[in-house]
């Protein structure tokens, strides 16, 4: 059948196949987060927070969103995961250097109760200047940040290529979850359908 196309057909029909691999494969990946319990987030908190900076504890263990909380930050970047939330009002706690070395490298970043004004210094200045940003922004918030680890390689800026950076207010779990997940799918589909073209940023 293939053999029938034209070379632009038979390039469009890999590209469809591509992408419907990498559909079925992040389908599959949620569901194995779902099922088995594996971390998909990794939060650093700290047991000594306020009550009201912190995320709430009610339905935080759910395995559907897969975070696992740890108390300290190098058993967070220890278990090297998907997802590294930490949170700012620790931020003497955070070695930053390793917090920018995983954005680099394409992990997904969360920060609580720190804005993109207040993370890009210590992670990519470019941060501040592309941030979609939910105002007006309230303790507990969070600023999500990730990139493709093949773009952008002095740093965010516009039309770079595939990245998310959004500030945006605590509404529960399943959505802080769902946002991680579609910045993963942004950079999954960026690193397995790479084009001479940049990818629209988000």
């Amino acid at each position: 059948m293939m053999r029938n196309l034209s070379p632009p057909a038979q390039r469009l029909v890999w590209a469809l196949m591509v992408a419907v691999g990498v559909f079925v494969l992040f389908l599959l990946f949620e569901r194995m987060l779902g099922r088995f319990g594996l971390d998909f987030i990794v939060y650093f908190e700290p047991t000594d927070l306020q009550e009201d900076r912190r995320l709430p504890l009610d339905g935080r263990e759910s395995t559907e969103y897969a975070i696992r909380t740890v108390n300290t930050f190098d058993d967070a970047a220890s278990r090297e995961p998907t997802t590294l939330m930490v949170h700012g009002d620790a931020r003497s706690e955070v070695d930053f250097d390793v917090v920018r070395a995983e954005f680099e490298r394409g992990t997904v970043v969360i920060v609580v109760n720190m804005t993109p004004e207040e993370l890009a210094p210590l992670v990519d200045d470019g941060i501040a200047e592309v941030a979609t940003v939910d105002e007006p922004l309230h303790a507990p918030f969070y600023t999500l940040i990730a990139k493709n680890e093949e773009q952008c390689p002095e740093g965010v800026v516009p039309g770079c290529g595939a990245y998310a950076v959004e500030a945006r207010n605590f509404t529960g779990f399943s959505d802080l979850s769902g946002h991680a997940r579609e910045a993963l799918n942004v950079r999954l589909r960026a690193l397995l359908t790479p084009t001479s073209e940049p990818v629209p940023a988000r």
